[in-house]
């Protein structure tokens, strides 16, 4: 979730750039500093507060842009600088000459932050970029967690969806990703279940693993084709983390629903891209470390506190017995797969062990 120290850094960090130029800058301090402080009562539970101080913000932003706007639009307006072309190096070598600074450092200040490749060399799409920014999705998003607590659904989801809609302009690009999680949680809460998941599949939908059908096809038929879960997850890995957290509630949405096909693929997923995780820190953290099989892998990674800690957290424990379950119902035939899975749940912490599990291994 967007939180304070979001505000904090996203603040110093466009204040350090500006600091290379003369003009009083940076760009949208003011609308910056009052988001900030949005947030802050925002975390100190002052929700009327949070929420006039988000429409400042907004309102603030809408000036500044304006204001921007017009020194460009001053500054490109005269003929010798339109016959110079589109391109920002010709402008700014003429606006050099006319001594127009206040729109020179505007211009230097936006493509130091983004890069001239980003706009193309344009001062056209420099001009574009600035006008995008009157839109503030954080602003939007602070807004939605506000109603959310005030069991204001509709307003909440409207505000949600306008901060989702306009992510492209959003300062930290993945923060789009903490607005639908929190908008599937909204829409699960009040038992709106399709709505939930649309969230949850707009996140997965960015997941290049999930979406390319070939490697879902080789994932399946490995399956298919009996072999063991140790074998799957030797030969696969799916390290787009961001989704795993979708994945296992979109598993347990679909179990839910009946839809046991979808949650297993969904909790397949999940498990995996969890699993890569895992193997990942260990093998990065031990040159010795070699896996061997799911089971060795996670008695391994349950005597570092803070992994075990983290299974803890996501649900992991949980939705791999899921993956058990589910296994043995919709692959009968492939017995291995789903008794490895709950041969390794025997290594689970204390608070996690599943009685069920254990119960199935005494049989």
């Amino acid at each position: 979730m967007i939180n304070k120290k979001f505000f904090v850094c996203l603040f110093f960090f466009v204040y350090s750039v500006a600091s290379f130029f003369a003009v009083e800058l940076p760009l949208f301090q003011g609308s910056l500093r009052v988001l900030e402080d949005a947030q802050y009562a925002y975390d100190s539970r002052s929700y009327g507060t949070a929420l006039k101080l988000a429409e400042d913000a907004k309102l603030l932003r809408s000036q500044e842009v304006a204001d921007y706007l017009g020194i460009l639009d001053r500054a490109l307006s005269p003929i010798e600088v339109r016959d110079a072309g589109d391109a920002i190096s010709s402008v700014i070598s003429v606006l050099k000459f006319r001594e127009v600074y206040d729109a020179i450092d505007l211009i230097q200040y936006v493509v130091e932050l983004k890069g001239v490749e980003y706009f193309n060399n344009s001062v056209s799409k420099v001009r574009e970029y600035i006008a995008s920014k009157e839109i503030i999705p954080e602003a939007a998003y602070l807004i939605a967690k506000v109603y959310q607590i005030e069991g204001e659904y509709d307003l909440s989801v409207q505000y949600y969806t306008y901060a989702w809609e306009n992510s492209a302009v959003l300062e930290i690009p993945d923060s789009k990703y903490d607005i639908l999680y929190d908008l599937a949680e909204l829409s699960y809460s009040f038992n709106k279940l399709e709505e939930a998941e649309k969230a949850l599949l707009l996140i997965v939908a960015d997941d290049p693993y999930y979406t390319n059908k070939n490697f879902v096809a080789a994932v399946y038929s490995s399956i298919k084709r009996g072999y063991g879960v140790d074998k799957v997850f030797d030969l696969y890995r799916t390290d787009c983390y961001r989704s795993t957290s979708a994945f296992f509630k979109l598993a347990d949405l679909y179990q839910e629903q009946g839809r046991l096909e979808e949650a297993f693929e969904s909790d397949l997923f999940g498990i995996l891209t969890a699993f890569t995780r895992i193997n990942e820190v260990l093998s990065d953290r031990s040159v010795v470390f070699k896996y061997t099989g799911l089971k060795n892998l996670l008695e391994t990674a349950m005597k570092n506190r803070e992994i075990s800690d983290w299974t803890v957290d996501i649900g992991f424990w949980h939705s791999l017995y899921m993956l058990g379950e589910l296994a043995d119902t919709i692959y009968p035939e492939n017995k291995d797969f789903g008794e490895t899975i709950f041969e390794s749940l025997s290594v689970a912490p204390q608070s996690y062990r599943v009685e069920l599990a254990d119960i199935r291994l005494k049989k």
